[in-house]
């Protein structure tokens, strides 16, 4: 005989169940934050730490100074427009002036009471590479000729050159005690 004992019956196979048990279940919901509610958390925690540790004027002069990295990287390097001078030596000086705000603020080194003067002058030094900038700009006859994203590149070093003799002065006319 083959192997199977006469009174037991074959084994059955289990009986499928109905396809609406087959979907997945829904997904388990994260136990903590969002990504996108870390990130705006550390974001904020940034900036109220700056805001901590910088007074209003030095929160200038390190946006503007901030500003013409960013329009440089932006326009000049990636875009490939021709907005800074050979040699680009405000960006060089923008970059300094964050990183003076960060050496000297953050604890790095005290610069004692030449800061207000350090700072001052890198300020002063940003706005007249802008004013050249722009009186270059003019002796050339403007451009107008030149696509608006050229224009709206110069604007914004301009203004941020503004920004910084503002900020730099705010902080220069600052007396610490």
């Amino acid at each position: 005989m083959s192997g199977t004992k006469k009174n037991e019956a074959p084994k059955e196979a289990p009986a499928e169940q109905p396809a609406e048990s087959e979907q997945p279940a829904a997904p388990a919901e994260p136990s903590g934050p969002s990504q996108a509610q870390q990130a705006t958390a550390a974001a904020t925690a940034a900036v109220t730490a700056v805001r901590e540790r910088l007074i209003a004027g030095e929160q200038f002069a390190l946006g503007a100074a901030g500003g013409i990295v960013l329009v440089y990287l932006i326009w000049q390097f990636l875009l490939e427009y021709r907005i800074f001078a050979p040699g680009s030596f405000a960006v060089v000086l923008a970059v300094i002036t964050v990183l003076t705000i960060w050496v000297h603020r953050w604890g790095h080194y005290d610069f004692g009471k030449a800061y207000r003067i350090i700072l001052g002058a890198e300020g002063v030094s940003l706005a007249l590479f802008a004013l050249m900038n722009l009186l270059a700009w003019a002796r050339g006859g403007g451009n107008a000729s030149e696509d608006f994203l050229n224009l709206i590149g110069y604007l914004l070093y301009w203004a941020a050159g503004v920004a910084a003799f503002v900020g730099a002065w705010q902080v220069f006319r600052t007396r610490e005690e």
